[in-house]
């Protein structure tokens, strides 16, 4: 169970990274909606984004990405293992 976290951790990170470099903010939005919000939150009340904060966030919304690859994904295999045996 512990290679499929790390395997799953590793996809998510990358997916987000993916989508941060090319530059695709509503599917990063729909894919990563903690890590959006909580940008979103921030910006709201009234901090101005610095060039680290930017760099916070895209650090951020790569560790929810990897968090929610990971709980999504060893969920569906406790589901499927439970359906085959």
């Amino acid at each position: 169970m512990t290679k499929w976290a790390i395997v799953l951790g590793i996809v998510g990170a990358v997916w987000m990274t993916v989508l941060l470099c090319t530059g695709l903010p509503r599917l990063a939005a729909f894919s990563n909606y903690p890590g959006v919000f909580a940008a979103r939150w921030v910006q709201y009340r009234g901090i101005a984004p610095s060039t680290a904060m930017v760099w916070a966030f895209n650090i951020w919304l790569i560790l929810t990405s990897a968090i929610e690859w990971i709980a999504v994904g060893l969920a569906v295999r406790a589901i499927m293992r439970r359906l085959w045996n």
